[in-house]
Order: C-alpha cells, then sequence, then structure tokens
C-alpha cells in the first residue's frame, strides 16, 4: 500500500489506522515532532523565571516575579537554559535567531543564542470575585435545581466513568464531557465542580451513551469551571442523581481534577487514518475546529509528519514506506522548497537548515533547503527515529541492534537503544548512550521543551504497531533511570504511541508543567469502548497528559490523560505534532486563499483558514 508522508521536520512511521472496506484496519502512521520556542500573543500576564534548573527552581539572583506581556511578543526573555543550569547569552525582545531558512550555513559554529524557556503564569482573566454558576442543558428544565433537596439515598449513586481522578486540564478546551453510570432509578442529574471561587453545576437529564450517560459542557461552560478553579488550581467533581420526584438522590464521592491558569497556545498538526488527510487545530484561533491543511486519501495519504521549532517549515513524503519520497516546504504557503530525497523519519535542526533523515536503518544529515547530503555524520551510520534538541546542541535516536534487512522500514524491532549526538556546528560527535536496552526495544524518542527529559515508547518487540507500548522517561543529566509514566499510560497494553511534547511550559501549583500527547487505543468512557475488540480493530485517538518536569527522583512525574476534544471519533487519530503558532498566508479576500481555505480574522491578522474537515 502506498501512504504519502509529512514531515514538518521530520518523518517517521508509527502506530497508525487504514480503515479498509470490512471495517479492519491496516496501522499505517508515521509520526515525528519537536518542540519550539513559546509565543505569547496577545495580554499575558506571565512569569518569566529566567534561567531555571530543571526542577524548576530558579537560580540565585532570579526572582521569578510576574511580568505582564501586552501585544504580539515573539521568543522568550532570558538566556539559554542548559541541561546544569547554567545561562548562556541575553536574548531580550524579538526573536531574531532563526533567520531567512537559505542556504546551509557552513562558517564556524557557536551555540546559538536560544532563549530560556519561558514559564507561563496565569493568562486568565482576573475574575476574582467567589460566585456559583448554574446550567441546564439537555432535557433539564429550571425545576430540576429543586429536586436535590431530599435524603442521600447510597444505593442510587453513580459512578464517574471519565474523565480519571487526578487529571490536570487546560483551561481553554473546546469542550469537556463528563461520563457516568446513573445509577439506580435516576433520570435528573446536578454535574458539580466546586473549586476556591465558586461552584459550577451542570443541571441534566440522561444523554445516553454506552450504556450510561454523557454531560457536555461548551467551551463558555468549562471556561467557568476554570473560573471556580483558581487560584488552587483543582475543582471537585461528583455527579448527583434523582427522579422527578426529588425524594431521595444518590451522589458520587468526589474526585480532584486540576485545570491550570495557563491556556494553550500553538498548533497541533495531526493525521486522521480514514481520509488520509493531515489536520490541524490552532489553539490560538477563537472558535477553531480541525482544519484540513494536506489532503490524502486511505492509500496516498500524508500521514507522517513533524514541525520544525516554529512552525514555518516542513518535509512531505510520499509512498511509506519507500523510503518516502520527501521534499521540504513552506508551511504558510504549502510551496515545495527542496528536491526529493527519500527517508521515513526526520527531525529539523531548531534554525530550520538542516535535517536528520533515517530510512528506519540509517540516519544521515542532510541540507533542509536542497535535500541534498550534508556533512555531519559518516555513512552506513545505524540509527533512526531522530529528534533534534530545542538548543541544538544535541539529537536523540534510536539504535536497533540489528539493522532492519530492507531499507525503508516503518520500525525496527528489539533490542534497541537510546542513543545521544552532540552537534559541533559542523557535525555530530560519537554518540553516547543514553538507555540501554534489556532485551527490550526503546523507541520514537523526544525531548522536553527544557531539555531536560527524553520522552520514549518501549515495547517488547517490534515498534511498528505495537499494542503493548508504553510511555517512558528519562532525565537527560543521568540523574536516574527511566521511569514509567504510569498514571498517563493507563491500565494494560493500550497501544500508546508516538509521545510528543507541546512546546511551553508553565507554572502549576509551585512546579513546572508541560504537556504531553500520543495515540492510545484504549477507550474513551462510555463513547468508545474497545477493549473486547482484536487490537488491529481498535481506533487510536489523541491523549494529552499534564507532566511535572521537576518530580522527584525515580517518580512518576505524569498525571492521567483526558481525550483531546476536537477530534473525530469515526477515524483513527495520530502523530499529534505541536508549532508554537499556526502559520497561515496572509489575505484580504478569499480569492487570496486556496479552494479548501478562507479568508478569515485570526490572532495575527486576517489569514487563510482551512475549512473544518
Amino acid at each position: 500500500m502506498a501512504c504519502a508522508a509529512v514531515v514538518l521536520a521530520g518523518c517517521s512511521t508509527g502506530a497508525g489506522d487504514v480503515v479498509l472496506d470490512g471495517g479492519s484496519t491496516v496501522d499505517a502512521s508515521l509520526h515525528t515532532g519537536h518542540d519550539a520556542r513559546a509565543t505569547d500573543t496577545g495580554a499575558n500576564v506571565h512569569t518569566d523565571i529566567g534561567p531555571s534548573r530543571r526542577d524548576g527552581s530558579v537560580l540565585p539572583g532570579h526572582d521569578g516575579s510576574t511580568g505582564t506581556d501586552v501585544g504580539a511578543v515573539t521568543g522568550t526573555d532570558v538566556g539559554t537554559l542548559m541541561d546544569t543550569g547554567t545561562v548562556t547569552g541575553i536574548d531580550v525582545g524579538t526573536e531574531t535567531d532563526a533567520g531567512v531558512v537559505g542556504a546551509m550555513d557552513t562558517a564556524p559554529w557557536t551555540p546559538p543564542d536560544v532563549p530560556a524557556l519561558d514559564v507561563m503564569g496565569a493568562t486568565l482573566d482576573a475574575d476574582t470575585t467567589p460566585h456559583d454558576t448554574n446550567f441546564t442543558v439537555g432535557g433539564a428544565t429550571a425545576a430540576t435545581a429543586g429536586l436535590f433537596g431530599g435524603s442521600v439515598d447510597p444505593s442510587r449513586a453513580p459512578t464517574v466513568v471519565y474523565p480519571t481522578a487526578g487529571t490536570i486540564l487546560p483551561p481553554n478546551l473546546p469542550s469537556f464531557e463528563v461520563h457516568f453510570i446513573p445509577g439506580a432509578g435516576n433520570t435528573q442529574f446536578a454535574v458539580v465542580f466546586a473549586g476556591d471561587r465558586g461552584t459550577v453545576t451542570v443541571y441534566t437529564d440522561c444523554n445516553a451513551v454506552g450504556g450510561g450517560c454523557v454531560t457536555a459542557l461548551s467551551t463558555a461552560q468549562f471556561a467557568e469551571v476554570a473560573r471556580v478553579a483558581q487560584p488552587g488550581g483543582s475543582v471537585t467533581l461528583t455527579v448527583r442523581g434523582t427522579d422527578p420526584s426529588g425524594t431521595a438522590y444518590g451522589t458520587t464521592a468526589g474526585q480532584t481534577l486540576g485545570v491550570t491558569a495557563t491556556v494553550l497556545h500553538g498548533g497541533i498538526y495531526y493525521w486522521a487514518a480514514a481520509s488520509g488527510n493531515v489536520l490541524r487545530y490552532d489553539w490560538d484561533l477563537a472558535g477553531a475546529a480541525p482544519e484540513v491543511y494536506l489532503t490524502g486519501d486511505p492509500f496516498n495519504c500524508v500521514g507522517c509528519h513533524v514541525l520544525g521549532r516554529d512552525g514555518r517549515r516542513a518535509a512531505v513524503g510520499r509512498f511509506i514506506p519507500g523510503p518516502a519520497q520527501m521534499s521540504t516546504l513552506d508551511v504558510a504557503s504549502r510551496h515545495t522548497l527542496s528536491s526529493t530525497f527519500g527517508g521515513n523519519f526526520a527531525s529539523f535542526s531548531p534554525d530550520d537548515l538542516r535535517l536528520l533523515v533515517s530510512d528506519g536503518a540509517h540516519l544521515w544529515v542532510a541540507d533542509a533547503t536542497t535535500g541534498a547530503v550534508a556533512p555531519g555524520l559518516p555513512g552506513g551510520f545505524v540509527g533512526s527515529m531522530p529528534d533534534w534538541s530545542r538548543d541544538g546542541q544535541h539529537a536523540v535516536f534510536s539504535r536497533p541492534a540489528s539493522v532492519p534487512f530492507l531499507f525503508g522500514q516503518p520500525g525496527h524491532n528489539a533490542p534497541a537503544d537510546l542513543m545521544v549526538l552532540s552537534w559541533s556546528g559542523t557535525g555530530f560527535g560519537a554518540p553516547t548512550t543514553l538507555v540501554h536496552a534489556s532485551g527490550e526495544n526503546n523507541y520514537y524518542p523526544a525531548y522536553s521543551p527544557d531539555g531536560g527529559w527524553v520522552l520514549f515508547n518501549r515495547s517488547a518487540a517490534s515498534s511498528y504497531d505495537a499494542i503493548d507500548a508504553h510511555l517512558w522517561a528519562v532525565p537527560t543529566d543521568g540523574s536516574h533511570g527511566p521511569v514509567s509514566l504510569a498514571a498517563a499510560d493507563g491500565t494494560g497494553d493500550l497501544g500508546n504511541s508516538w509521545p510528543k511534547f507541546a512546546p511551553f511550559a508553565q507554572m502549576y501549583q509551585g512546579q513546572v508543567l508541560v504537556w504531553m500527547t500520543f495515540a492510545s487505543k484504549r477507550d474513551y468512557g462510555l463513547r468508545l469502548q474497545q477493549q473486547s475488540a482484536m487490537p488491529a480493530n481498535r481506533t487510536a485517538q489523541l491523549w494529552m497528559a499534564a507532566f511535572r518536569i521537576g518530580a522527584s527522583p525515580g517518580t512518576d512525574p505524569s498525571a492521567p490523560a483526558f481525550w483531546l476534544p476536537m477530534q473525530d471519533l469515526t477515524t483513527g487519530n495520530h502523530i499529534a505534532q505541536w508549532s508554537e503558532a499556526v502559520l497561515r498566508a496572509g489575505c484580504t479576500t478569499n480569492a487570496d486563499c486556496s479552494s479548501t481555505e478562507r479568508c478569515q480574522p485570526t490572532n495575527t491578522g486576517m489569514g487563510c483558514v482551512g475549512v473544518t474537515h
């Protein structure tokens, strides 16, 4: 089967579904990704902690004061964050170090002046007055609120199925759902979120789904939940159930959900397997919906994609895993930049001038403008699935013990180590081992935005469509070994594939928090129940989880995952790749845009916005 690949900074293959006529699925997904420099747009209050250690503490002489950014501000404020906590360089104001992509620079290299990771503080509106808010949805009426004054009957208690207790959520989700089993005799419900600044109660009847009830909150309704969660950053969720008589009601035990005060920024590009399209979602666009970015079909898909750090460049390939015939393009205009070159996995350097490319067996450096092989690695260098660090000084990759028999492979077998390369400016040095395999397969590595962690998959056998793929992370400073991300991973073998970090960090309850995304074949509450199906017939969806980069050594830094709500449940979705901004062609009328786009206001002015998929 021919499958196209899009590499918005590198191409790779992983766990993805192509839906066949009979309803079965054939895995054909591809995946690589990047973190990026932060972009603060609009009026944001953020905490700029400047140079910091990986554990989130501030280096001496930096007080972590709160600042206010007004207007469009690109980049971050202070220095370069190194794994040791040392700081080099000062970059104040508009970020300029990415420059204009042109011919590859071969001048003597010094470490780039990469701004320190901007750790954002609260960006919610400053509505600090406590007050309660009630909503009535579905078939509930104003009278429903009066039905919960009776006695508590434990035999009528509902059961929450989704979300999982302890989940941490961003405040600007486009929607959010609570799934529950109704309890004996209950037809009327109150879904309650209690926080520091009040209580949000959603009165509803049973929207029947999958043997239970689902209550959906709109963007505005969930924004109220985020409001009452502050300043502590959490709410207690309970679901109460009764009948029209209101003589008694049952209630769940309260469960804690975290809600941060810092909105998500940037964009996610992901592959929808049934259509073969790459879709994108713009977190900074009001009323956003998934847009078709690149069009494919189930047999000529554009499934492999990775973004350059600032979202300006992509590499697009077809006929995976042949290897793919790839070429780089400008993201905003979609114009092709380079000639074609073969490769299945790749990763851009932070300045977008070079690509680390692999055909699944060997790794090399390419000029990202021409596609030609460039100096940097010796010929025949064994490696796959690279990721270049945000500061440009390191790259991590997977190295299997045995080279795949054929190039153009969508994955490799166990055992496989994770290796690190150091970049001198003209080439990579000898690799060092980050994670040594003891029979298992370690693969799909990705750097955290601060460079302090590498997120990766681990399975017992092949990396391709592995239902036993689990989530792991390892600190890059060697302070301790890999840790299982058990909270985000869930229970059992769920095919948690292609984990990637979002490009931004934020303060949450006194710790530095980042976000991670991955594809998973787990159940989504009551809406998607599939664990009784064969693994090949399960549908992968995109999930997201919080990750505390300053977690105590050896402890799980992850939180339970939540389902990304902009997705289509009828198709397998994979490879959530992040950019710090969605870059678009400017326009004045629809005539300036492609036939699949419309000219409309965006957060940066008039731009071409893709039609909803």
